[in-house]
C-alpha cells in the first residue's frame, strides 16, 4: 500500500500533485519539500505584471488555510539533497529524512546563464526573488538589454518598455520564438514590440559586459558593436534540475525519463511531472515547460499513483501576453501539412485534413473553438471565413 508521499519540488506542478492527490482521495502521510521560503505559486506572471506592481505578491497556487486544510507537510526553504531508493528516503539538506513508498520529482528547472563572468547588472528570471531584484533595478528612464527573443526574454522587454525602460532584444537566431511558435505567429508578436518601441536586433549574441563612469554598463556584441545600458535581462532557457534523479541511479533523456504515466522505468515508486520530466511517447523523449503541462502532468501521476484509471488528456497549449496582445498556441502546428488563413490573428494548421493546431492572437472565441475541434476534419472554405462560427466548419 502506499502511505507515504513524498513530492520534491514545491512549485506548480509540485503543489498541484499535493492538492490533487488529497481531492482524489489520499489520506496518507505527504510531504512536499520544496527550495524556496514559500508555498507553492505560478510563475507566469514573474515576467509580466509582478514586475510592475508597486507591491508584488506572487499568484499563489493555494491560500494559505489550503495547505492547513490539505494536512501535507510543507517543508520550504529546505532543499533534498539525496534520494536512497534502496531504504526509501529523501535526505533534505538539515540532515533529516523523508520515508516514502511513492515518490514524485518536480524539480523543475535552473535557468541557463551566460558564459561570461557574474556581474551585477545580470537578471535571471525564475523565482519571485529574482523577479524582485530586477523590479528593484527597473527605473522609468533605465535602459534595459534583453538577451534571448524566447517567450521569457520577450514578455519581460514587454513589461519593461511599458514601466517607461527602453528595451533592446538580441536574439542568436534567425528569428523570434524559434523555438515553439510558428514564424508567422513570431511575425505578429515581432511587430507589436516594433509598434511599441522594443528594439529587435537578430543574429546577435552577447561578448562581454564592462563598468562605465556613469554606473551603467557598456554590453558588446558580437562583431564588436557597442550598447550603453543600464541593466541586462537573461532569457535563454532552463536546464532541468535532473542531478537528484540520476545520481539515485534513474534513467535521464534531456530529463528524468518517464512513461506516458509519468513514471519512472528504473523504479515503479517514482515519478516524474512539469518541467523536468521527458515523457517517452512515440519511440522519442519530450520535455514540455508549460503551466497547462504541470497541471496536467500532475494530475495524471496522482491518478497512477492511486491506482486510478487515467483520464483523457487535453491537447497540449499555451499562452503568452505581450505588447497588450494575447498570444495562444495549441496542439503542434509542426506537424501539418496544410495551413488556413482565417482573417488576421487566426492559423489553422491541418493534417490530412484534421485539425492538429491553431495559433490565436486575440481571438479566444476562435481559441476555444479548436481546442473542441482538434482532430476533427474541417472544410477549410469555411473554417477560412471569420465571419462564420469556427465550429460550423466541422
Amino acid at each position: 500500500m502506499t502511505e507515504r508521499i513524498v513530492v520534491v519540488g514545491a512549485g506548480h506542478a509540485g503543489g498541484m500533485a499535493a492538492i490533487t492527490l488529497r481531492e482524489l482521495g489520499f489520506s496518507g502521510s505527504l510531504t512536499l519539500i520544496g527550495d524556496e521560503p514559500h508555498p507553492p505559486y505560478e510563475r507566469p506572471s514573474l515576467s509580466k505584471g509582478f514586475l510592475s506592481e508597486a507591491e508584488p505578491e506572487p499568484v499563489w497556487l493555494a491560500p494559505a488555510e489550503r495547505w492547513s486544510a490539505l494536512n501535507a507537510v510543507l517543508k520550504t526553504a529546505s532543499p533534498a539533497v539525496a534520494i536512497d531508493r534502496e531504504k526509501g528516503e529523501v535526505r533534505l539538506a538539515d540532515g533529516s529524512t523523508e520515508p516514502f513508498d511513492a515518490l514524485i520529482l518536480a524539480t523543475g528547472g535552473r535557468v541557463r546563464r551566460l558564459p561570461l563572468p557574474h556581474h551585477p547588472a545580470v537578471h535571471y528570471l525564475r523565482t519571485t526573488d529574482d523577479a524582485r531584484a530586477l523590479a528593484a533595478r527597473a527605473r522609468p528612464g533605465a535602459r534595459a538589454l534583453i538577451v534571448g527573443g524566447g517567450v521569457i526574454g520577450l514578455e519581460a522587454a514587454s513589461t519593461l518598455q511599458g514601466m517607461g525602460l527602453s528595451a533592446v532584444v538580441i536574439e542568436a537566431g534567425e528569428r523570434l520564438l524559434g523555438r515553439n511558435i510558428p514564424a508567422e505567429a513570431a511575425q505578429w508578436l515581432a511587430e507589436a514590440h516594433a509598434r511599441i518601441g522594443v528594439d529587435v536586433r537578430l543574429g546577435r549574441s552577447l561578448t562581454g559586459l564592462d563598468d562605465t563612469p556613469d554606473g551603467g554598463v557598456t554590453a558588446t556584441l558580437d562583431g564588436g558593436e557597442t550598447l550603453n545600458v543600464d541593466l541586462v535581462v537573461v532569457g535563454i532557457g532552463i536546464i532541468p534540475c535532473v542531478e537528484l534523479a540520476e545520481a539515485s541511479g534513474l534513467p535521464i533523456d534531456g530529463g528524468v525519463l518517464t512513461d506516458d504515466d509519468y513514471r519512472s522505468p528504473g523504479d515503479p515508486r517514482v515519478f516524474a511531472i512539469g518541467d523536468v520530466a521527458a515523457r517517452l511517447k512515440d519511440g522519442a523523449a519530450r520535455r514540455m515547460e508549460t503551466w497547462a503541462h504541470a497541471q496536467t502532468s500532475a494530475r495524471k501521476a496522482a491518478r497512477a499513483i492511486l491506482g486510478l484509471p487515467s483520464e483523457p488528456e487535453p491537447t497540449p497549449w499555451f499562452w503568452t501576453d505581450q505588447c497588450g496582445h494575447n498570444l495562444q498556441i495549441l496542439g503542434d502546428p509542426s506537424a501539418a501539412d496544410a495551413v488556413v488563413e482565417r482573417g488576421e490573428g487566426v492559423r489553422l494548421y491541418l493534417r490530412q485534413g484534421a485539425l492538429v493546431g491553431a495559433v490565436c492572437l486575440d481571438r479566444p472565441r476562435d481559441f476555444a473553438a479548436a481546442r473542441r475541434l482538434i482532430g476533427k476534419t474541417l472544410k477549410p472554405e469555411i473554417a477560412s471565413d471569420p465571419s462564420v462560427d469556427l465550429r460550423k466548419a466541422a
